[in-house]
């Protein structure tokens, strides 16, 4: 039997015709192997490179909308203080502090689609939600997504009230304690108007 294996590998090989078959068939089953792990990435995973493609982008869109929120509500705290005046103020982030994390869930109790929590770490917060996810057999999965808002770099504080110290130290007083940064970091100026 042995024999005739090489027999007809070697009749096989003697012909141009049959070589050009093998190298063909070689070639193709190569090509499969490669296309099948391009191809063969399941549903998961391109939809986990989806959601982090767009979670990045509104990630940027919600510091925007975290710095707009935190500068009107030191605004209106600032602005009853007395002799403080009518206040400008600027936040700043710290950069690349935002993050969003998307992990499966274990258990199958906790399908929401948007439902939502959150709590408070040093002066970041992190917002829980779960979205349901379908895999590439149309199965959903739960997925917790966990975004932790940035920290605040530092605030800046114009007012006309600013040029006096008393005043300047309740709005200095004020805002580290609103944000949880220390007294270093916040810059109150005097302002014209």
């Amino acid at each position: 039997m042995e024999a005739e294996k090489k027999d007809f590998l070697k009749r096989l090989m003697e012909h141009d015709f049959s070589r050009k078959i093998v190298l063909i068939l070689a070639f193709a089953g190569i090509a499969l192997i490669f296309l099948s792990s391009v191809f063969g990435k399941t549903g998961k995973e391109t939809q986990q490179s989806v959601q982090t493609a767009a979670s990045a982008v509104s990630s940027q869109e919600s510091n925007q909308d975290y710095t707009a929120q935190m500068e009107q509500r030191l605004s209106e705290l600032i602005s009853q203080i007395s002799g403080a005046g009518t206040p400008h103020v600027l936040v700043t982030l710290e950069q690349g502090t935002a993050q969003v994390y998307a992990t499966e869930e274990k258990t199958t109790t906790q399908k929401a689609q948007d439902s939502s929590g959150s709590r408070n770490t040093d002066n970041s917060s992190l917002e829980t939600k779960y979205i349901l996810v379908k895999d590439a057999n149309g199965n959903e999965h739960p997925v917790e997504i966990t975004q932790q808002q940035p920290k605040i770099q530092g605030v800046v504080v114009t007012c006309p009230g600013a040029d006096n110290p008393a005043v300047q130290e309740k709005i200095i007083s004020a805002v580290t304690t609103a944000v949880g940064i220390s007294s270093a970091r916040v810059c109150v100026v005097r302002s014209d108007s």
